[in-house]
């Protein structure tokens, strides 16, 4: 009996440790699944924290900032088209001086070319001398025109235009003799001397200088550069939605951030080429001044008409060239926008309601629908 009681005693002990251990188990998953379910819900509940502005519809006057570089707009690349030894004239020629307009700048020696061009007015003379005795029997009309003119003619000085001719048996007399060839060809000669001289078109600094004096000078060298020294042009490209605030006479203030300077501009041409990439177009603003140089940057800036219903965000705010993010009931939405202007960092944007809230910044891998909350 004794040993029953025993055994049933230790049945019971097991059941009960077992019995234990189950239900130890079981409370402890149900609390486990529990903070689990808590944590889903809170991590559900969680939002992302930004900064957001209220819309206020404004009318103001806009500025279109724009930057470019200086370049000449008279500019010319100098070359010989004769050859020779350059001699020195009253300025010397060398980058950095100026010239005013009709001012001898070279001189290429002529020796040569003149001697040329008097042993060629010596053959037309010895030519027509030879022709006095039939002009005198076959052409008596004429033949005093032939002898004054014969009897003027100076070799040393610039050529006569040649006698008339009475009729055409005269004329191919005259030109079966070479007489207008060699005339032509003297013509000729003296119109190249003109070449040995260069001066200068208009006011002009030498900007670039390749030859200097006692050097030989060949046909077709480049000699060196002459820029004007205050007729200049601000080459800008500004974004397709500037454009239209921009028409042919407009002033542009312009500045240089290096020297301090402002000077004003006119609008004077446009670019047809579009860029591809930035979407802009190029203008050219002239400005004149001694003070600038080629290759300088200036920056500029033309007030704009007045803009009515317009909202002042930042451009970086901007999703796909057409839309922001609005902040609605904790959750972001798409809100398409007109964009009017648009500046360096800024833009000009309709159709925002006032008191509409705005993401104020940008946030990464914010999407239609995100909660968010708002730092107050």
């Amino acid at each position: 009996m004794k040993k029953i009681l025993r055994k049933l005693s230790v049945v019971i002990g097991f059941i009960i440790l077992f019995g234990g251990l189950y239900i130890s188990s079981k409370l402890g998953n149900s609390e486990s699944s529990k903070n689990k379910k808590e944590d889903t819900t809170e991590s559900t509940k969680r939002s992302n924290y930004v900064r957001s502005m209220i819309v206020k519809n404004e009318t103001l006057a806009s500025e279109v900032i724009i930057s470019g570089k200086v370049i000449p707009r008279q500019k010319i690349n100098l070359y010989s088209e004769v050859s020779g030894n350059l001699v020195k004239t009253g300025k010397e020629f060398r980058e950095g001086i100026l010239f005013k307009s009709g001012e001898l700048m070279l001189n290429i020696e002529t020796t040569e070319a003149e001697l040329e061009l008097q042993a060629a007015k010596s053959q037309l003379y010895s030519a027509l001398i030879a022709l006095l005795p039939d002009l005198k029997s076959d052409f008596p009309d004429n033949f005093k025109v032939w002898k004054e003119y014969i009897d003027s003619f100076e070799v040393n000085e610039p050529i006569k235009e040649l006698p008339k001719t009475e009729n055409g048996r005269e004329k191919l007399y005259i030109g079966g003799k070479n007489i207008e060839n060699q005339y032509i060809n003297i013509k000729r000669q003296e119109y190249r001397l003109t070449k040995y001289k260069i001066y200068a078109p208009f006011d002009a600094v030498l900007s670039n200088a390749s030859i200097y004096e006692g050097a030989l000078v060949r046909s077709g060298q480049k000699l060196g550069e002459l820029t004007h020294p205050s007729h200049y042009e601000v080459e800008a490209t500004v974004s397709l939605h500037d454009v239209k605030f921009f028409r042919k006479g407009n002033k542009v203030k312009l500045y240089s951030e290096a020297t301090k300077d402002e000077w004003i501009g006119t609008v004077a041409r446009f670019g047809k080429l579009i860029d591809e990439k930035t979407q802009s177009q190029t203008i050219f603003i002239t400005v004149n001044s001694s003070k600038l140089n080629e290759g300088m940057f200036l920056n500029g800036k033309i007030t704009t008409k007045y803009l009515t219903n317009i909202v002042q965000l930042p451009r970086k705010l901007l999703i796909n060239n057409s839309s922001v993010y609005t902040i609605r009931a904790g959750k972001l939405s798409l809100q398409n926008i007109d964009v009017i202007k648009v500046n360096n960092n800024q833009m000009y944007v309709q159709k925002l309601e006032d008191g509409v809230e705005v993401l104020a910044q940008t946030l990464l891998g914010a999407y239609e629908g995100m909660p968010v909350e708002i730092i107050k």
